[in-house]
């Protein structure tokens, strides 16, 4: 064990060693590691724009608002508020259909279990520059 600890901490220092011999840069551009950040403006939420295109087929609608004040519990899920069927709120788009099918494939007159939780497949969208080129290319467009 104690063998296995130095050799560690060998690899460790040497790995160290050998970054600095290289011109390491982060995702903020061309600023040393070790520079302070530079202070950047808040990015807006794309409310107001109606649905956010999809990348690719199958892919989970994103959110054009916030969700930093909802509650996804249990008991309780803020998004349904909205969205839920039986809510009255105009331009809210509605859960599919989907959502009210269990891994079975059995109907249910609540939301399924397993698509309870919005926030795993869907999320919140701002409008911001992507921090590296993208050169994803969907086989839907093809």
């Amino acid at each position: 064990m104690k063998t296995l600890s130095i050799t560690m901490l060998l690899m460790f220092v040497f790995a160290v060693a050998w970054a600095e011999g290289f011109d390491v840069h982060s995702l903020r551009g061309d600023v040393a590691l070790d520079a302070p950040s530079v202070q950047t403006s808040a990015k807006e939420w794309q409310e107001g724009e109606g649905k956010i295109m999809r990348n690719y087929a199958q892919q989970p609608p994103l959110v054009p608002h916030s969700v930093e004040d909802f509650a996804i519990t249990r008991e309780d899920n803020s998004c349904l508020a909205c969205h839920n069927w039986n809510s009255d709120m105009e331009g809210a788009t509605k859960v599919g259909i989907s959502h009210f099918v269990n891994r079975d494939g059995d109907a249910l007159a609540r939301i399924s279990p397993n698509r309870y939780f919005c926030t795993q497949c869907h999320v919140p969208q701002k409008n911001a520059k992507p921090l590296v080129k993208n050169t994803f290319k969907s086989l839907a467009d093809e």
